[in-house]
This record gives C-alpha cells, structure tokens and sequence, in this order.
C-alpha cells in the first residue's frame, strides 16, 4: 500500500507542477480549484482520490482550449 501511495502522490506533485506552468491558461474556476490543490499538498496530507484526476483534466483542457484556439 505504501509504495501505491507514494507513487500516486508523486504523480499527483509532477502533475502540480506541469499545471503551474500553464496556470494563467486555467478558466477561474480551475485557478481556484488547482490553487486549493497545490496548498494541500504543499505539506504532508491525505491524497485525494479524484486529486489526480483533476488535474489531469485541467491539463486536457488547456490542450483543447489551445488547440480551438481559446487561449
């Protein structure tokens, strides 16, 4: 179980760091949302379950705005 949750907590941090790039690409409600996520896991805590999976669709949907030409 640990190694699980050290993996998913660093996939979940790489993930935070990838949308901290591109943060100013994020809509209002993502910015507030990504901004909640990234001071969670700022300190030690309990992972989220969905935390990765939105994250995830944050990046997806900077990919898509881009590619419609929204940003």
């Amino acid at each position: 179980w640990m190694t699980t949750d050290m993996d998913t907590l660093s996939e979940i941090k790489g993930l935070i760091e990838k949308v901290a790039i591109m943060k100013d690409n994020l809509a209002d409600n993502e910015r507030e949302l990504f901004d909640q996520l990234q001071q969670k896991y700022a300190e030690p805590c309990e992972i989220g379950f969905d935390d990765k999976v939105l994250l995830e669709v944050m990046l997806r949907n900077i990919t898509v705005r881009k590619d419609l030409g929204m940003l």
